[in-house]
């Protein structure tokens, strides 16, 4: 099973707004030297680490879950996983490094709930948490998680 990940209207909002916030410094900066390069460096490093890390889709495939981003995929082994729950991450959560909206919900985050977990979501209503063997947690997200979840815990059974 394949499902995609759906950026919330606050995602969609936050990722236009500081792309074309970006884009337009470039564009004023244009001959400033020093500072036009600045703004090109930290432009670059943070739609390079965006695409690196944004979710694009969730699948359950044989023997790995499969969290498609767009310039690499992350594949967690179902012999990897503990369990999956339905969960809904508090707004109120603390961001340890990464994304907290633009091109979705992805890095480190700490929530009183859930605890430490690794982020790759794209709307806090459509989150399920995987508790890992080796104690991590992944907060992943699509827009069909009551068919992901039961797909993932039907390869956990198996």
């Amino acid at each position: 099973m394949k499902s995609k990940v759906k950026l919330s209207t606050y995602c969609k909002v936050i990722t236009s707004v500081v792309t074309i916030a970006l884009m337009t410094g470039i564009i004023m900066m244009w001959g400033e030297g020093d500072k036009w390069i600045l703004l090109c460096v930290i432009t670059v490093g943070l739609i390079g680490s965006a695409l690196f890390y944004s979710p694009r889709s969730l699948e359950a495939a044989d023997s790995v879950l499969k969290i498609h981003r767009i310039l690499r995929t992350k594949e967690i082994p179902y012999t990897a996983i503990v369990s999956v729950d339905r969960c809904l991450p508090s707004a109120g959560g603390i961001r340890l490094c990464g994304s907290g909206g633009y091109m979705g919900y992805w890095g480190y985050f700490h929530d009183m709930m859930i605890g430490a977990y690794f982020g790759y979501y794209g709307a806090f209503d459509q989150c399920m948490l995987l508790r890992l063997r080796n104690g991590r947690q992944y907060v992943v997200s699509c827009v069909e998680p009551d068919l992901m979840a039961s797909a993932i815990r039907s390869h956990l059974a198996a």
